[in-house]
């Protein structure tokens, strides 16, 4: 697993024109720093880095950022095509680098903000969605799962193909019922699973993206999960090891894999993410309510996040009335 970025990569600690970030108190920067998932932490730190480098090839100063400098670097990105994303993300890494360094952000400026909306209005083109792993594409690669793929320059064995398909049956049926982001699924131990009664099971999510503070969340997956995970589960497997033993890309590339093998439309758009598309659409289409989903899903309630991913569904609530 890729180790996150330090705060001393991502804001200078020696650098001549900050002496407020030379007198920061380290303890405090460490509490800062630890509020970021590590996917964040790693985002800030290379868009500090690219802002940094640019200011140096430019002759400019990067903290303090004078609002000027930073309204150049916007237009400089996005004459590079650069999208409007990456140029929020630009201005979130410079205003916490300026955060962390006990400093004003330039991106409070209203010169700043505007320079941003208009960019925005510029560039902004339709969020492409990931590939979801609903009902149907689920059902699909169980179908296609274990049948040999080509390895090298020959094909797997028959024996290969079963093993390495039901690892991938029950990676994506588990990233589809627990809607699990592809770092959780990369940390998952066998500890976090348990059986029910009824044959489903309970996952136990310590940490994720909207629970910095590990309070930790329990979610349920079907029968068929947990027959997927009984699977591939070795005998005598201890408590704290990985479930899937993969990392965060891998797990995207393999998603992808699994779903071009299984001559899925569009398969290019599917990646780690598609296990969270699925579950909200999936729980949408048999009705359950928002709030459902997004206990399920670990988002904050009335973050809009469901509502993106469900529009298709719940658009074709109106054709009751037309």
């Amino acid at each position: 697993m890729t180790t996150a970025a330090s705060h001393s990569q991502i804001v200078p600690q020696q650098t001549p024109s900050a002496p407020a970030l030379r007198a920061a108190d380290q303890g405090v920067a460490s509490s800062l720093e630890s509020v970021l998932a590590d996917n964040t932490r790693r985002t800030y730190g290379t868009q500090w880095r690219i802002f940094t480098g640019w200011c140096d090839e430019v002759g400019l100063t990067s903290l303090p950022a004078e609002p000027l400098t930073v309204a150049r670097y916007l237009a400089a990105r996005a004459n590079s095509d650069a999208s409007i994303a990456t140029l929020r993300l630009a201005t979130s890494a410079i205003s916490k680098a300026h955060e962390w360094a006990k400093l004003e952000s330039p991106c409070r400026d209203p010169g700043v903000r505007a320079s941003l909306k208009g960019w925005g209005r510029r560039l902004s083109k339709p969020q492409r969605q990931s590939g979801a792993l609903t009902a149907d594409v689920l059902a699909v690669i169980r179908l296609t799962a274990v049948q040999p793929r080509r390895r090298g320059r020959g094909f797997e064995t028959a024996k290969q193909a079963e093993e390495r398909g039901q690892f991938d049956v029950a990676l994506v049926a588990v990233l589809s019922d627990a809607g699990l982001r592809r770092s959780e699924a990369a940390a998952l131990t066998w500890g976090d699973v348990q059986g029910w009664e009824d044959g489903s099971g309970r996952i136990t999510v310590i940490r994720s993206k909207t629970d910095v503070e590990a309070q930790g969340a329990t979610v349920a997956i079907t029968p068929a999960a947990m027959k997927a995970l009984s699977a591939i589960r070795p005998a005598g497997v201890a408590g704290g090891e990985k479930v899937f033993g993969v990392s965060e890309s891998q797990i995207a590339r393999r998603v992808k894999a699994i779903a071009r093998a299984a001559g899925l439309e569009n398969w290019e758009f599917f990646s780690g993410h598609s296990g969270r598309v699925g579950m909200a659409r999936r729980m949408a289409q048999n009705g359950a309510p928002t709030h459902e989903i997004e206990r399920q899903g670990r988002w904050k309630q009335g973050g809009g996040m469901v509502g993106r991913y469900t529009r298709g569904e719940t658009a074709g609530s109106a054709l009751r009335y037309l």
